[in-house]
């Protein structure tokens, strides 16, 4: 059974308390990320949220977007959902399955979900199991591409109930974190009826952003990319009867600018945004009819190395790199203190996952240039260090227009400068970074790039970083492949003790840190903001994460003030 400890968001909150006390008084006047009006929840009003990049598909488990998965998580009701909190709980399915109620193989190679009865797709098709078996098989054709492989390889074979309202599936191997990969909008299951007479190749291409067929509280209105997708309440939403959603609508503008971010908020025209730049902080502290929220969330940022590229096969340069880079300078410059230390990819959020005790590279220019004289990089006359025809010479990129990474970019740019090597930035808009770009794995065009990553609401990290998730069959996105790091991800997804399983963690943070795939840099601490006169906006720390409990999302006298 996957356990999650119910103190567990306590314990972050008390870990670091000192920290967002910090945050708080510096960021929010009220000091508090809710709005100080408790009446009663009213239905009715338009939202408008600002996105910071452009979705790049809005059809579950077809993209690795933040953006996209946010909106996802208006549209798309999946078998289970998380709180603000990082707690799971079961949404279209009727409860979460356990061993004691034999919804848990005790080996984890067996498990049954059941669905609530009466559950309705937006256009009124009856929503069953037979909808999760045709999502399994979908997302397991290649030709679909699906974001994310690593539960669905597993399965081996799977049988739905007569009654339609349960489905068991088999696994070939013990996989711990299996609910976790049908939890949020984002893995929810896909309407059999409406896609079963399409190629799954097909299925983002004419859907990809203006799905016409949903389960969550909201349905496509309007979608127009690059400007805005307009979502309006789904009368089909399993929670109608308890009269959610409370608004009538929600519109995501696409506004790839923080400072055009800056400018609505500024102008009163965005009731919310998340992620926003850390770096105009005082900006937002000016906004007095706005409440700035702060919270701990589950992604690292990190440094990421193409493997393909094959000067990165000398460790020795992957080693000189992660001592080059001084965390707390960029945590105290680029994040202006809202980042917590990390050089692993599980922050506090995450337990098991976490190790506080860990033991990060050391900042060490002095240090990194030895290793790198020791394997023979020579200083040339630019300053650049070669060896056998080869420079150590690089593009470095992130999303475009953020401008604390371009400090991050900077400060990471003149550091390698001083152990010889030379990086030529080049930044790409979101959709074009987490799409082309990244998953074309091409060297000497993407050779290093940074980006924040999370997993869903369990640490397993095998989707980053297994041999078998290497683009076009996964999301390994560093194109590493190492076997020891592959069997320590089969070993923990097959314990389901929390004690146990952070052992094996502990083990490949190691591993990690002593191969370096990536470099981690720090755990963001996310920023975002909401108008007053708006309520119940609590962003979560995984998977939806700004719109966790949208459907709860209401303004005063059921009319939003932007």
């Amino acid at each position: 059974m996957v356990k999650r400890p119910g103190s567990r968001f306590l314990t972050i909150l008390v870990a670091l308390s000192s920290v967002l006390m910090l945050f708080a008084s510096a960021c929010a006047p009220q000091g508090t990320p809710t709005t100080s009006n408790t009446s009663k929840p009213q239905r009715g009003g338009i939202w408008v949220d600002d996105l910071f990049n452009e979705p790049d598909a809005l059809i579950p488990n077809a993209s690795v977007q933040t953006f996209a998965t946010i909106v996802n998580g208006t549209l798309y009701s999946a078998l289970f959902e998380g709180d603000a909190s990082g707690q799971i709980r079961p949404a279209l399915a009727a409860e979460l399955p356990t061993q004691q109620n034999g919804g848990i193989s005790a080996d984890l190679k067996t498990w049954k979900f059941t669905l609530k009865p009466g559950l309705k797709w937006s256009d009124g098709q009856p929503l069953n199991a037979d909808d999760v078996y045709f999502s399994w098989k979908t997302w397991s054709n290649p030709s679909f591409a699906a974001a994310s492989t690593v539960a669905v390889r597993l399965i081996e074979s799977a049988e739905v109930s007569s009654d339609k309202l349960s489905i068991t599936f088999h696994l070939s191997k013990p996989f711990a974190p299996f609910i976790a990969s049908w939890t949020d909008g984002s893995l929810a299951p896909l309407p059999k009826h409406h896609f079963e007479s399409m190629n799954p190749a097909d299925i983002k291409k004419t859907e990809g952003l203006d799905p016409q067929v949903t389960s969550g509280p909201f349905k496509m209105k309007e979608s127009k990319p690059g400007d805005h997708y307009t979502v309006v309440r789904n009368d089909n939403y399993y929670l109608a009867s308890q009269g959610l959603p409370y608004l009538d609508e929600i519109v995501f503008r696409a506004v790839p600018s923080q400072d055009t971010i800056l400018k609505d908020l500024q102008a009163g025209t965005a009731d919310s945004a998340w992620f926003l730049d850390v770096t105009k902080t005082p900006s937002y502290q000016a906004l007095s009819n706005y409440e700035i929220v702060t919270n701990p969330s589950a992604s690292y940022e990190g440094l990421h190395i193409n493997s393909n590229n094959p000067i990165f096969k000398d460790l020795n340069v992957r080693k000189a790199m992660a001592m080059a880079i001084d965390r707390v300078q960029l945590q105290k410059v680029a994040r202006l203190g809202q980042a917590i230390p990390l050089c692993t990819d599980h922050g506090p959020a995450y337990h098991p996952g976490y190790q506080q005790d860990l033991q990060c590279p050391p900042f060490d220019i002095a240090g990194a240039n030895k290793v790198l004289d020791d394997a023979g990089w020579k200083l040339g006359s630019d300053n650049v260090r070669q060896k056998g025809g080869q420079r150590l010479e690089f593009q470095y990129s992130t999303t475009a227009n953020n401008r604390w990474r371009e400090k991050d970019q900077a400060l990471i740019q003149a550091d390698f400068a001083k152990i010889g090597i030379k990086l030529d930035i080049t930044n790409y808009p979101g959709s074009t970074f987490f799409g082309p770009f990244l998953n074309g794995g091409q060297p000497g065009k993407y050779d290093l790039a940074e980006w924040a990553s999370s997993y869903t609401y369990d640490p397993d990290d095998a989707a980053s970083f297994a041999c078998n998730q290497i683009p076009p069959h996964g999301q390994n996105l560093n194109f590493f492949c190492d076997n020891d790091l592959d069997q320590l991800f089969q070993k923990e997804q097959a314990i389901s003790d929390p004690t146990q399983r952070q052992q094996v963690f502990n083990q490949i943070h190691q591993a990690m840190l002593d191969k370096l795939p990536f470099i981690g840099l720090y755990n963001l601490i996310d920023l975002e903001i909401h108008k007053k006169g708006t309520h119940n906006y609590k962003p979560g720390p995984f998977a939806n994460s700004e719109t966790v409990g949208v459907a709860q999302w209401w303004c005063d006298n059921g009319k939003c003030p932007a």
